[in-house]
């Protein structure tokens, strides 16, 4: 079958222009990302042996902890890297607001984990703390049963602190990003653009992105 030839010419780690120009720091934007998607990954990780661990004490919130939440990560950051790194047009506002949400995430997760295991008198559920809680800690009625390894309740913690640092990182980033642009906005700067040109990149980056993920031949 024929098909378009894959091209990599407009990839750059320096990503989207406009993230390049703001400052010397916001050109980091897509590595950043990088390391969401590797912490992701680790999450997932961990949250798989989690599930696997937990057995019959297994709740809806730990689902959503160990394995939707990095899983939402991981399939954001995907999109995100193309935007970056194959488009080169991340849009700013569309950044701030998707890392905002992933930081109340994994902000909410991490604290409530530290919560159901830092005492023993804690107000949180038997049931969710005994999931929450790695083997051994001890809860108000006793040592409780099951539950997860505390290498892997460790590691899962330690990366979703380092998730939120990433995306408070990445939106960080994306503000000033905005700042800038709305700035040269207001004082009637326009970066020049070549349309033509700006355009035969959108091609090729759908182009690259289409091959990558078509099945062909089916």
């Amino acid at each position: 079958m024929g098909g378009t030839t894959l091209s990599f010419h407009d990839f750059s780690w320096k990503g989207d222009r406009k993230w390049e120009r703001a400052s010397r720091w916001t050109v980091y934007g897509p590595i950043v990302q990088c390391f969401n998607l590797l912490f992701s990954i680790v999450e997932i990780a961990c949250g798989s042996i989690w599930v696997v661990q937990l057995g019959n004490h297994l709740t809806v919130p730990m689902i959503i902890q160990t394995l939707l939440l990095p899983g939402c990560s991981f399939f954001n950051t995907i999109p995100s890297l193309h935007l970056h790194m194959l488009l080169r047009n991340n849009p700013p506002l569309m950044a701030i607001i998707v890392s905002s949400i992933f930081v109340l995430c994994y902000l909410a997760s991490a604290i409530l984990m530290l919560a159901a295991c830092v005492s023993p008198t804690s107000a949180i559920p038997h049931g969710l703390r005994a999931a929450q809680c790695h083997r051994g800690t001890l809860l108000s009625d006793g040592p409780k049963r099951g539950g997860v390894t505390k290498g892997v309740w460790d590691s899962f913690e330690v990366f979703q602190w380092f998730s939120i640092v990433g995306y408070a990182v990445h939106g960080a980033m994306a503000w000033k990003v905005r700042s800038v642009a709305r700035g040269m906005r207001d004082r009637g700067e326009v970066e020049a653009v070549d349309p033509d040109e700006e355009e035969a990149k959108r091609v090729r980056a759908r182009e690259l992105w289409n091959k990558q993920y078509r099945m062909e031949g089916l």
